[in-house]
């Protein structure tokens, strides 16, 4: 009889014990009736909300669609209807439609037209006029690079027409450009 007073006063005590430990169940629950509880309290004493924090303004993003109009004092083309010469002129550009990352934009750009000694492409330009530097590179070529092809990344900060400017010897300039979306901007 000793023996069962004595389990049942242990288990007693072990219940007393038990009952000062918080589950985890009923700290999440005190948890967001203590939210609740300040969140409700801070409307009542009308406390101003621009206190807790500011107000973030969602502003359309306003893309700049104008055309770079000259480089280095010299006249680009812009052609809607190339004829087969000036398509090999023209720059091709590649480009991703929707860029996840501005901070690393992925951009191929080349001409098919030959590098010869009496025509070849001078210098590829990369502008972008919703940046704040408008020249986003430069690279100059000669007719021993063989191929006027050039591969590399670039910054962008919003959405916004990525121009290719092609230099060529004869002083002419030719232009192209291709829309890119930015998710997160990289400047």
């Amino acid at each position: 009889m000793n023996k069962d007073i004595r389990q049942l006063a242990g288990d007693a005590e072990k219940t007393a014990l038990n009952t000062n430990k918080v589950t985890r169940r009923d700290f999440i629950k005190k948890t967001i009736l203590t939210t609740a509880l300040t969140i409700g309290a801070t409307s009542i004493l009308n406390v101003p909300k621009d206190s807790f924090a500011k107000k973030i303004s969602l502003k359309p993003v306003k893309i700049k669609t104008n055309y770079v109009k000259t480089i280095n004092g010299k006249e680009v083309k812009w052609i809607t209807n190339p004829s087969a010469e000036e398509k090999l002129l023209i720059p091709k550009i590649s480009l991703p439609l929707i860029a996840q990352d501005g901070a690393m934009v992925p951009i191929k750009m080349e001409t098919k037209k030959p590098q010869t000694n009496s025509l070849y492409l001078k210098t590829f330009y990369i502008c972008d006029l919703n940046n704040p530097h408008l020249i986003l590179g430069s690279f100059d070529l000669t007719p021993l690079n063989g191929k006027a092809y050039i591969a590399t990344r670039i910054k962008l900060l919003q959405e916004s027409y990525v121009q290719v400017l092609a230099e060529y010897s004869n002083n002419e300039v030719y232009g192209a450009r291709k829309l890119v979306k930015v998710t997160v901007g990289g400047c």
